[in-house]
């Protein structure tokens, strides 16, 4: 799948043309919209005895909740609390009145004896009249519309049976009056359009103390709005009003209106994780979590806004509309969806999912509808919803298809317990949906017969029409199973135990037989409480998509046998309208006196629309007119371009994008400018173009939070723990392997929180080095870009060797040549997927590695204890004899630097930030845990090791390379448990963990040469971004280094290897050393510029105490490491020459860093940077901290001790 990215065809928001709109709509009196509050569920409830019960001012829903739902109960009359006897009385009541008691003969209340046609049949044979027949669906329209205005003018419900109106909030909402707008434009209904744009200009505002569902206002009425300005605009001979005329006072109502409800409605994103709030109060401008479900919105509500509000972005270029909507989708898809398949609840705190229940149904629903209608919105530009919506479909057919029994129609069913439970054979009446959204996917609007001539069409496609054409029957069958021919609110389905797969044989039957007894009768199965029909449009509209794509009558005609079903059923007498109905499953129905207003704006209409704009009935292309409703959307009006074959995909994927760097352009600066500065007859270092060089870094944020935790254990668990602990514990014994790994680790702790809070503020390409350059010096910036950079380059050649020698445990005759070849060649393909393949493939290795390190931990507590035929109950002998510690205090020093080389890599989140989709959320949480998990899989899996294995075995004294794999502690200990098989398979994660660490050297030394050609550190090709993103050059010479590996069959590989890695062995020290340092110094310059730490967005937990200790015991292991190389623990046995080369084994690095530092300082005279000259606020990520960080300690403060704690710690 794509990431997720702001699409790029974003329309211009920095037109001067547009100031003096700008002036106009800043003069409207915006309110601030950061406040927050707990919020209320609105209701659906409809029902006759609810509208006698139900408070005031609760919003009716439309797609989002059931028909059972229940309201809010935030106000509680006190009647209610008297449940039990309430209880009672209502049964009592609902009872009689279900049976007819209160309403007398419904037949006196419904009827169509004014519709004298339909008790006339065509003769047989002759041309339908479509035309009669469209003329009949407005003269419905007229009738619903003249009976509210006759009745309940004004009011947001309308009760057709009773002749009454009810507001839902003091002084209305326009609820039925706005979702009619675009109906009476298509159908040329002036008259009746301009007395309801009089009640919008003169009595419509939105500035009222009531809460609104988001989700709900949005589709209808700034859905509602947004359709009426687009047609009255691009078509204004329908319905012509001369108010709305060009140059005309009120030119701009709709679109006014629209404005101004926006702008409170997108207070609702104004949540921590951009996830949208369920309710909004009006007046306030301030979005409300939902009452119910633990504050959780319906991912439904979430995702099903976007049309709108960027359409609003696209009129009056005001952009931060268009990205509070693609944030909530961005947010959605970083949780990654299995199968494409999303849980029904979302957290608006969190942005994470809620429960584990899947379905397409109420509060699911359209967020796949709007997957594929914002692809085909944007012009099919962005392929990142196409690629969810096919996925999302591909997981539909995996897991949520089966068939019924015994005609097998086809049932889209429910995962009420996740993917893994149960599949619920229920569908709601909101899935239907789904067919015509099917079809409207796979011919991209067109035909079938035109799409089919295109070259994308494939066999895919025919099995999506196939399965369109299926499910739309099966809705149609819903219809046709219910006594009054108009399907209930939700249909049961009788299906085999276990349910049959997508893929089973099946082939229902064409027709439904009006017979009562007809065997397809028994696949449908409506209960009791589901009987009710609530007017819903969803499969109106598949109908009306269905005959418009595939050019079959029969959908046409399906589609009128239901509008004659209402018109029978559902028509109250005496000019009253339409009502919804309690029972739809009974002659004559019971009613429940309610005018749903997607009645007045459900797919019949659509009908008309495309005669009334006289385009012609054989396509789609403009003939759709842009509704912003939930059901509709303005079609493309292209032919989709052909598709590209595969390798040509490759090959330009391959092509430099000039768009792309790895650190941001500088407009100011031109490259020739910045390549070369002379001030004075001196070379002149521009420290304020570089931190505008590395801010805002171009690189896609694709890496998700569950993938930085696992680079960082990818990165660092390798050969440092499985081999190099082996060598650890002959020099220094069991007790220094414990105490050096555990001060290590604290120190990696206060270094990592130092690396935290400067990667969440400062999220940069470059990381390390970028600290440096702007904190310390700039010429220490560049020792130290290059210092990591050579490090894992070396690295890499290290493990593929490691791995090629890990090959020769089970066969010794093999080459390793083939195996290094293969290696290297997977790890650069992997790298080429560019970073989330990257991401993907640490995320598998870390778990491997993870759940080995724990299963070796549950072994070696039975070994230790006894637990295997053998020496018994081992305990503590082996830190008795040969003894705890070995060569005295210089072993615990020789240990120390093993240790140090042990966790290089955990520093990668840092790295990896410039790439996370959100650093303030995943970031700390990442470096807490991960150290946190790699202290405990080290500690206590080294602890084992000393307890298991002796400190003076022969195998571990033979080991004398980094990457002798034969004599790791830890397969050592298997083998002397005797247990068969388990030595291998230690062997096999052994392999796995060094790839794991080869993997992670590619990322890293070509994320850093990428970033330090950027700054003109580096040759400057190495800068080459492909256009996916990928530093192309950076990794191919990465790849080239790989190609040391194949030293691996050469006597002397031990030796080359060695002194390639002293080359680089201390590049991690100076690494973790400069974060502490510029983490000390950017606090003193933060303190320096007046601010205090308590506005950053996330704060070192040790401080800048921490960074001191961590920059002291960093310097100390330098320190131990030039002793322990300068006199050696076996030095007295050495010559001179021995003595000089175990001593550039161990240092040589700190000479290389020094010459990259000098030969940078004579070369651009840099000086260290001054506190005054400092820039904190280049790069800084801006998070409305004023508003966050009020919120999250409100949130804090009701944390029980323990969440408190473990959020401290992780």
């Amino acid at each position: 799948m794509s990431s997720f990215t702001v699409p790029r065809n974003v329309p211009s928001f920095g037109n001067p043309q547009r100031l003096a709109e700008d002036r106009l709509w800043a003069s409207s009196g915006t309110a601030s919209r950061n406040s927050r509050g707990p919020g209320r569920v609105l209701d659906n409830v409809q029902h006759s005895v609810d509208s006698f019960l139900r408070p005031k001012g609760q919003l009716p829903m439309y797609k989002d909740k059931p028909y059972t739902y229940a309201g809010s109960r935030r106000i509680q009359p006190h009647w209610r609390r008297k449940r039990s006897l309430l209880g009672l009385l209502l049964l009592s009541t609902c009872g009689l009145w279900f049976f007819g008691f209160f309403s007398g003969d419904s037949s006196t209340r419904l009827g169509a004896s004014q519709w004298n046609w339909l008790g006339t049949s065509e003769p047989p044979g002759k041309k339908v009249d479509w035309l009669k027949r469209r003329e009949r669906v407005v003269e419905a329209f007229e009738l619903s519309w003249d009976a509210y205005e006759r009745y309940a003018w004004g009011y947001d419900e309308y009760h057709p049976i009773a002749k009454t109106g009810k507001q839902m909030a003091p002084e209305g909402l326009g609820w039925i009056i706005i979702d009619a707008l675009d109906t009476m434009m298509l159908m040329n209904l002036t008259s009746r359009l301009s007395h309801a744009r009089q009640w919008l200009s003169e009595s419509l505002t939105w500035d009222q103390d009531q809460d609104v569902n988001t989700f709900e206002t949005t589709i209808r009425m700034l859905g509602g709005l947004l359709s009426a300005h687009y047609l009255s605009t691009e078509f204004p001979d329908l319905a012509p009003l001369a108010d709305d005329d060009e140059g005309a006072p009120g030119e701009d109502l709709y679109l006014e209106k629209a404005k101004d409800l926006a702008d409170r409605l997108v207070s609702a994103f104004d949540s921590t994780s951009g996830v949208p709030f369920a309710s909004v109060i009006l007046s306030k401008y301030e979005g409300k979590l939902s009452h119910g479900d633990d504050g959780a919105s319906s991912t439904a509500e979430a995702t099903t806004v976007q049309l709108e509000f960027k359409y609003l972005a696209k009129l009056t270029g005001e952009k931060f509309y268009w990205d509070k909507v693609e944030k909530a989708m961005q947010v959605v898809d970083d949780n990654g969806a299995q199968d494409g398949l999303v849980p029904i609840f979302i957290y608006p705190t969190s942005g994470k999912f809620r429960g584990k229940n899947i379905r397409l149904g109420s509060r699911g629903d359209s967020y796949y509808e709007y997957l594929i209608k914002q692809y085909l919105q944007t012009n099919k530009e962005e392929e990142v919803y196409r690629e969810m919506w096919e996925e999302s479909l591909a997981g539909v057919r995996k897991h949520l298809i089966t068939y019924s029994t015994p005609s097998r129609f086809t049932v889209l069913g429910e995962r009420p317990s996740g993917l893994d439970g149960a599949l619920s054979p229920k569908m709601d009446h909101l899935v239907c949906f789904y067919p015509g959204t099917i079809a409207l996917a796979a011919t991209g609007g067109l035909t079938e017969a035109e799409a089919r001539k295109l070259p994308s069409w494939n066999r895919q496609k025919e099995d999506d029409m196939r399965l369109a054409r299926e499910l739309t029957q099966t809705c149609w069958g819903m219809y046709k199973w219910m006594a009054t021919g108009l399907a209930a609110e939700i249909t049961y389905f009788n299906v085999d135990n276990p349910p049959l797969p997508e893929s089973a044989p099946h082939n229902p039957p064409e027709g439904f037989d009006p017979d009562p007894e007809a065997e397809w009768r028994q696949d449908f199965d409506v209960h009791g409480n589901d009987v009710h029909n609530l007017q819903r449009p969803e499969t109106v509209e598949s109908l009306f998509y269905m005959w418009r794509i595939t050019e079959d009558p029969k959908y046409r005609e399906w589609g009128w046998e239901m509008f004659k079903s209402f018109v029978n059923h559902t028509a109250v007498d005496e000019g009253g309208g339409f009502t919804s109905l309690s029972n739809a499953n009974r002659i004559p129905p019971v009613p429940r006196d309610n005018l749903e207003s997607f009645w007045l704006m459900m797919a019949p209409y659509r009908d008309i629309e495309l005669n009334k704009l006289k385009f012609k009935e054989d396509s789609l292309g403009q003939g759709s007119s842009y509704s912003m409703h939930d059901f509709s959307m303005r079609e493309p009006t292209y032919d989709a371009p052909p598709s590209p074959r595969w390798w040509e995909r490759i090959w330009e994927g391959f092509k430099r994008d000039p768009a792309l760097r790895i650190t941001g352009k500088v407009s100011s600066v031109s490259p020739d400018e910045y390549d070369e500065r002379v001030v004075d007859g001196a070379h002149y270092y521009d420290l304020r173009t570089a931190t505008l060089m590395t801010a805002n870094p171009n690189l896609s944020r694709k890496l998700k939070g569950r993938h930085l935790q696992m680079i960082a254990i990818g990165g660092s668990i390798g050969t440092g723990l499985f081999v190099a602990s082996g060598r650890a514990l002959a020099n220094g014994g069991p007790a220094s392997l414990l105490l050096a790994f555990s001060l290590v680790g604290g120190m990696l702790f206060c270094t990592c929180q130092a690396l935290g809070e400067l990667a969440v503020n400062f999220p940069v390409a470059g990381s390390f080095s970028a600290y440096s350059t702007r904190f310390i010096d700039p010429s220490w910036g560049f020792a130290m870009g290059w210092n990591y950079a050579f490090q894992w380059l070396i690295v890499l050649p290290l493990e593929i060797v490691a791995a090629s020698i890990t090959i020769n445990y089970w066969d010794e005759s093999i080459q390793r040549a083939i195996f290094v070849t293969i290696f290297l060649l997977g790890i650069i393909c992997i790298n080429l997927f560019g970073v989330k393949g990257y991401g993907e493939a640490e995320f598998i290795f870390s778990i491997i590695k993870v759940i080995a390190v724990i299963g070796f931990i549950l072994l070696g507590i039975v070994l230790n204890i006894g637990g295997v035929p053998g020496d018994g109950y081992i305990g503590g002998r082996y830190w008795h004899d040969p003894g705890a510690f070995n060569n005295g205090f210089k072993g615990l020093c020789s240990v120390f630097v093993t240790a140090a080389f042990a966790f290089v890599g955990t520093e990668l989140v840092g790295l990896a930030a410039a790439e996370t989709a959100n650093p303030r959320k995943s970031l700390p949480t990442a470096i807490k845990q991960v150290f946190w998990r790699i202290t405990l899989f080290y500690v206590v899996a080294l602890t084992l090791v000393g307890l298991l294995v002796r400190s003076d075995d022969s195998r571990l004294l033979s080991n004398q390379s980094a990457v002798d794999l034969t004599a790791s502690p830890f397969v050592i200990a298997i083998i002397n448990a005797k247990i068969a098989v388990l030595p291998d398979i230690m062997n096999a994660v052994i392999l796995i963990a060094v790839l794991s660490v080869g993997n992670s050297a590619v990322f890293g030394s070509s994320r850093t040469l990428a970033a330090l050609a950027d700054q003109n550190q580096a040759p400057r090709f190495l800068s080459y971004i492909d256009r996916r993103g990928r530093p192309l050059m950076a990794i191919c010479v990465a790849g080239a280094v790989g190609l040391l590996s194949y030293i691996a069959d050469l006597d002397a590989q031990s030796e080359v290897l060695d002194w390639l890695l002293a080359a680089s062995g201390l590049s991690s020290i100076f690494t973790w050393g400069s974060i502490c340092l510029s983490h000390i110094r950017f606090r003193a310059a933060w303190r320096a510029k007046g601010r205090d730490p308590s506005h950053l967005a996330w704060r070192s937990q040790v401080g800048v105490v921490g960074s001191y200790c961590g920059l002291v015991m960093n310097c100390l292991v330098l320190v131990a490491q030039f002793w322990v190389g300068a006199w050696p623990i076996d030095y007295a046995s050495k010559t001179s020459a021995q003595l000089a080369e175990s001593f550039f084994l161990r240092y040589l690095a700190a000479p290389v860093v020094a010459g990259f530092y000098i030969g940078h300082k004579l070369y651009y005279r840099t000086t260290v940077v001054r506190l005054r000259d400092m820039d904190v606020d280049t790069g800084r990520r801006g998070f409305n901290l004023s508003i966050l960080l009020a919120q999250e300690e409100e949130e804090k403060k009701a944390w029980p001790t323990w969440k408190k704690a473990y959020k401290f710690l992780c």
